[in-house]
């Protein structure tokens, strides 16, 4: 049987699947004789079988007079969205598959690209027509740290399916967030640290920092309220960690080096694990504003920002920005 008449759009996950037989603290989504989680009445996530290899093969490369040969890492499930046949834009149902897929890395960071995005006409059927998506715009490559499991658990897809009706438009989306959410998306898209530096700064930036007449100082705020925020979320940035990556980002931006050119700001064995940190304050914001309506209307405005996460004064010129030390919380 077919999902729909118009067929599915299809997004796989390939990569190393847990090890079989070691204590799995993050279940796959659909292991465990499992193989398909409803995230709502058209999308869901599905383990393919013999159909991932040959969407995979679909969206590769034809080459020429050469055969790669067999090269394809497992396949440990797929997003999948009906194909309207209601006279709904086709274009929007593969940008409300693709949003999925992003919204998903706010609950968990996985490499799910755009690499193998099709449209299976018969999904059902081992032998179905495949349509290779081909998206535009962004990396189709998706780049995250080797210390997380690189697959959503049952908890993370149940939480992911409450975020879906943020993929309509009946739900208030206050700029400030989405700004955030797509600095995220964008940081994650990039193979260069010094790219996602650039993004993830302005991901902050996008949530904390107003337009005070008063106080035109970008940094400050940046530092006062970012190190709040992390306190609440128990991550350890002290102010000097703030002022260093707000420093970098302006070096990077303004054209005056790589990371690696500023030592003096920060040793570049430092960089990455500060980046790190920051990367997880931005995705636990943003991830909590659209499950926490209320959080989010924190970010509806500057006066609500300000409210809620109020700058200590100032230090005079030349005194320095105060030192405070590691915030380190139960996480």
């Amino acid at each position: 049987m077919t999902d729909s008449s118009g067929g599915c759009y299809v997004i796989l996950h390939v990569g190393n699947a847990p090890s079989p037989g070691t204590k799995n603290p993050s279940p796959l989504v659909v292991g465990d004789g499992s193989t398909r989680f409803e995230l709502n009445a058209d999308t869901w996530i599905e383990k393919l079988g013999q159909l991932a290899p040959k969407i995979q093969r679909a969206c590769e490369p034809r080459h020429h007079n050469y055969d790669p040969g067999k090269r394809h890492l497992d396949n440990l499930y797929a997003f999948v969205r009906r194909v309207p046949t209601d006279g709904s834009s086709l274009e929007e149902a593969q940008k409300q598959l693709l949003g999925t897929v992003a919204l998903s890395r706010l609950i968990h960071p996985t490499r799910t690209g755009d690499r193998y995005f099709a449209r299976v006409l018969d999904i059902g059927r081992g032998d179905s027509q495949i349509e290779a998506i081909l998206t535009k715009g962004v990396s189709p490559d998706v780049y995250i740290d080797s210390k997380y499991p690189d697959w959503l658990s049952v908890a993370d897809a149940e939480k992911l399916s409450k975020l879906m009706p943020w993929l309509s438009g009946g739900k208030r989306k206050h700029p400030k967030v989405w700004r955030a959410i797509w600095n995220h998306e964008y940081a994650m898209r990039s193979g260069y640290l010094d790219m996602q530096w650039i993004l993830v700064v302005s991901g902050l930036e996008a949530l904390f920092n107003t337009k005070d007449k008063k106080d035109k100082d970008h940094k400050w705020q940046f530092c006062e309220r970012v190190r709040q925020r992390a306190q609440e979320l128990g991550v350890a940035l002290t102010d000097s960690d703030l002022s260093s990556a707000y420093d970098l980002r302006s070096k990077i931006a303004h054209g005056d080096g790589f990371l690696s050119s500023w030592e003096t700001i920060l040793p570049e064995m430092e960089h990455r694990g500060l980046y790190q940190k920051l990367e997880s304050v931005l995705r636990s914001t943003v991830r909590k504003c659209l499950l926490d309506e209320s959080f989010g209307d924190l970010f509806r405005d500057d006066d609500a920002v300000k409210n809620r996460w109020q700058c200590r004064p100032k230090p005079k010129k030349g005194g320095g920005i105060r030192a405070n030390p590691d915030c380190s919380l139960a996480s």
